[in-house]
């Protein structure tokens, strides 16, 4: 498997994981699992936009997102990655862009890729938190898991 293939992967799991999460979510809508799961959706999609080289201003790091919300970010991020990830992609290419505040960075696409999956498995891990707290019965996340399943789509 290529490197890239493995990143393809990974991308998959992260959208069925974000799918799962989302389920739980919709029979638990609980505010303290909606606000980080939101967040890395949003994140999500600022990363997207900087590695297509679309501008990322104005766009909302912490939104307050109902489920149909948070539903509607997770397909247009599911599907700006799936459509990233089937062009060639040049992970060892550098990609220039400004953080929130407007600062400058340059970074590997690779370190992006890899930042987006695992700021979104740390918020994920925030969201189940707060639904065991909410008395809901979770779903496993893992990557492994998902693995030994046969891989599911979302």
């Amino acid at each position: 498997m290529s490197p890239l293939d493995v990143v393809r992967r990974r991308f998959r799991h992260h959208a069925w994981a974000g799918s799962a999460l989302l389920g739980v979510i919709a029979d638990h809508p609980a505010p303290d699992a909606l606000r980080p799961f939101a967040h890395a959706l949003a994140a999500d999609r600022v990363w997207h936009r900087r590695l297509a080289g679309a501008s990322s201003s104005g766009l909302e790091i912490w939104p307050a997102l109902d489920v149909s919300g948070s539903r509607a970010l997770l397909e247009e991020t599911t599907a700006d990655w799936r459509t990233f990830l089937t062009g060639p992609v040049d992970l060892h290419a550098t990609v220039t862009y400004q953080n929130s505040r407007g600062e400058p960075f340059e970074s590997a696409v690779r370190d992006v890729l890899d930042h987006v999956l695992l700021h979104a498995a740390h918020h994920r891990g925030q969201a189940n938190a707060a639904l065991r707290a909410a008395g809901a019965t979770l779903r496993a996340l893992d990557f492994i898991f998902w693995a030994r399943s046969g891989e599911p789509a979302p």
